[in-house]
């Protein structure tokens, strides 16, 4: 950690003190290019409280010529996000979530380091963007959010694609297995897209055996095969903001690669925003195994934003009424977000 700040403290020196033209000329251009500070608080039923600093992050870019530029971006571990199939147990210790390189052309752009994995429509939300907490299927780390590994990118009249070879494990990979992950689909600038994502990969016990998994029935003493896939759509005419998206996976096991179980979730998202505040609801549902009973977890959630002119601060209230089909349970939600940057966003 030590180490991480010391290297985020040399790069801000750097870029403020050191003559712009030797910068140019000999290491590229260094800027801080994304500052978030976005802690919460959160009441739980009966009786729980707990501060987060939350999904608080900055983001260094580091530009050299015009096709080449790496990124470096320091926050919380959690926001890795992997995935709880494997034996990895998220912290909040202060570190590097992202670190690429990165090359852009006419015929595409190619990553390759710890990268954004932007899986489906929300999943290539940054956290400054989102308007509520990521849905069910990442909260309960059944996608991941950043990974090592690499990326090819390509759009054109709108039409875009892109391709990733990973880890799944995150900074480490003992089972030695690759995921292969990626988005198809259409956009009309920021008013309306429509696409598919999906996810694909295998494990072996060596990285799961310990990790107390149970999605989709899977026995996590055995090698595994995963597969998932998601349909989304948003549209953003103006004022108004619709965002859907349902996912589908499955899990094989055994010498036959008997199909385990099955897993589905989904969301839906309505806003309605104003220069200084704005109105929102989601409704969402998760069912870890389509082959138990009573397990359906559905969420409706409504919140509302206060905002200044200048966007720089965002103050957001959401409440959250969790329906289980099986035994009820008193774990409905009030979260206080406060998001704060110093740079103006465009949403």
């Amino acid at each position: 950690m030590w180490f991480v700040l010391r290297f985020a403290i040399v790069i801000v020196l750097s870029a403020i003190f050191l003559p712009s033209q030797a910068m140019t000329e000999k290491l590229g251009q260094v800027e801080l290019t994304d500052v978030l500070i976005k802690p919460w608080f959160e009441l739980r039923e009966p009786q729980e409280g707990e501060f987060q600093v939350g999904e608080s992050s900055v983001q260094f870019t580091w530009f050299l010529e015009s096709h080449f530029q790496s990124k470096i971006r320091i926050g919380p571990k959690t926001l890795l996000n992997p995935m709880a199939r494997f034996n990895i147990r998220p912290t909040t210790d202060i570190g590097l979530v992202e670190a690429f390189g990165q090359y852009s052309s006419l015929y595409g752009q190619v990553r390759a380091g710890m990268i954004p994995l932007n899986y489906g429509a929300e999943g290539s939300l940054t956290e400054a963007e989102l308007y509520f907490p990521r849905h069910n299927l990442f909260e309960q780390r059944v996608i991941p959010l950043r990974d090592v590994g690499f990326e090819y990118s390509v759009q054109h009249n709108g039409y875009y694609s892109d391709l990733k070879v990973h880890n799944g494990e995150g900074e480490s990979n003992p089972d030695g297995r690759m995921w292969v992950s990626g988005n198809w689909g259409w956009k009309d600038r920021s008013k309306f897209q429509v696409g598919l994502a999906g996810l694909t990969g295998t494990t072996k016990p060596v990285s799961t055996n310990t990790s107390g998994d149970t999605l989709a029935n899977v026995d996590e003493a055995q090698e595994a095969h995963w597969r998932m896939g998601t349909f989304f759509i948003r549209w953003f005419p103006g004022q108004w903001k619709t965002l859907l998206e349902v996912t589908m996976g499955e899990v094989e096991q055994g010498p036959d690669d008997k199909v385990m179980g099955r897993f589905k979730g989904g969301h839906f998202d309505l806003i309605f925003e104003k220069p200084l505040w704005a109105v929102m609801a989601r409704w969402q549902y998760f069912e870890p195994s389509s082959e138990s009973k009573n397990d359906l977890q559905r969420e409706t959630s409504v919140g509302v934003i206060f905002k200044n002119f200048s966007q720089t601060s965002r103050l957001k209230i959401i409440g959250t009424k969790i329906m289980e089909d099986g035994n009820k349970v008193a774990n409905d939600e009030l979260r206080l977000v406060w998001q704060l940057t110093p740079l103006v966003t465009e949403y």
